[in-house]
């Protein structure tokens, strides 16, 4: 009977290894960091809609990764955190539509769900690139691939690629999982704002009547363009209002340095800090153990360097 029980065993065995490679890394809650949109539209988000309709149909996973939720890893310690494996608790698909839909939505479109239909376009994509170590130096690497199609013909609008790459320091205290969220969730909506800023002008070259406004494509920073169909080269457009939320970038200094910086509530990295910040009023708050905590508003303009230098007292 014992050698019978050690047969079935060995049997087993080989069974069970190869389904635990075919499943990948284990998933556990204690690993996973949750990346959300806030549903209410940005400060700067236009108040009047274009007359424009998209559809997000959502993107593809092309990363070369065990889990459609897996983020990255970690060396250094994360509050909240069990394991050197990051996942977001859902798959990073969901989250880069997601990104999409909020920023295309504060640009003034009219987003509509995924099973919906009449829309006048469609956004698709494929996720090359979304990664983030927490580690020495916190990095963050992403890089989508989008599509803007005539939901009715399946023509192609627009065809192109936006990549982003950050760091930051955290600190020897280390991050918590919601600053690690936070962390991919600013950066991969800035690809976003790129992605909606680059569509927009095409939009505006090719459908000037839905905007009221000159025929024109903008040649947006940081975006490689594919296709259009303008056929024509990029030539600067002015629109007759704001459209999209535009940066400046933040530079933060504190005496002591190595002190923490909260923009608006949420944690960027520790002093001297230089970040990219949405154009507007912000307020700017330091922390450092065993200080004071420090506040002010500043504001930030488009394209411009704003400074700020803060003493900690004890």
């Amino acid at each position: 009977m014992l050698n019978f029980r050690v047969l079935a065993l060995l049997m087993v065995l080989p069974l069970v290894t190869t389904a635990c490679a075919l499943l990948g890394s284990v998933v556990e809650p204690g690993n996973e960091v949750q990346i959300r949109e806030d549903s209410k539209p940005s400060a700067n988000a236009r108040q009047e809609k274009y007359a424009i309709s998209v559809r997000v149909a959502g993107y593809v996973d092309a990363r070369e990764v065990d889990s459609p939720r897996r983020l990255g890893n970690s060396s250094a310690r994360i509050v909240g955190l069990t394991g050197k494996d990051i996942f977001s608790d859902r798959n990073v698909t969901e989250t880069v539509a997601a990104s999409m839909t909020k920023r295309l939505a504060d640009a003034g479109m009219q987003v509509q769900a995924t099973d919906t239909t009449g829309a006048q376009f469609q956004l698709s994509g494929i996720v090359k690139v979304l990664r983030v170590d927490i580690k020495g130096r916190d990095s963050v690497d992403i890089a989508i691939e989008s599509t803007l199609t005539e939901a009715a013909s399946g023509k192609v609008i627009w065809s192109g690629v936006v990549v982003e790459k950050a760091e930051r320091f955290a600190g020897t205290s280390g991050n918590g999982k919601k600053d690690v969220a936070e962390f991919v969730r600013f950066h991969l909506g800035v690809v976003s704002n790129k992605t909606t800023e680059s569509i927009l002008s095409v939009l505006m070259a090719t459908r000037p009547e839905l905007f009221n406004m000159a025929v024109g494509i903008k040649p947006v920073q940081g975006v490689t363009v594919f296709s259009n169909s303008a056929g024509s080269a990029a030539s600067p457009v002015v629109p007759s209002h704001p459209v999209l939320i535009e940066n400046g970038t933040l530079m933060v200094k504190s005496m002591p340095s190595h002190a923490k910086v909260y923009v608006d509530g949420v944690y960027f990295g520790l002093t001297p800090l230089k970040a990219e910040i949405v154009v507007g009023v912000h307020e700017v708050s330091v922390r450092l153990d065993k200080h004071q905590n420090a506040s002010e508003k500043v504001s930030v303009r488009k394209g411009e360097n704003t400074e700020l230098e803060m003493s900690l007292s004890r």
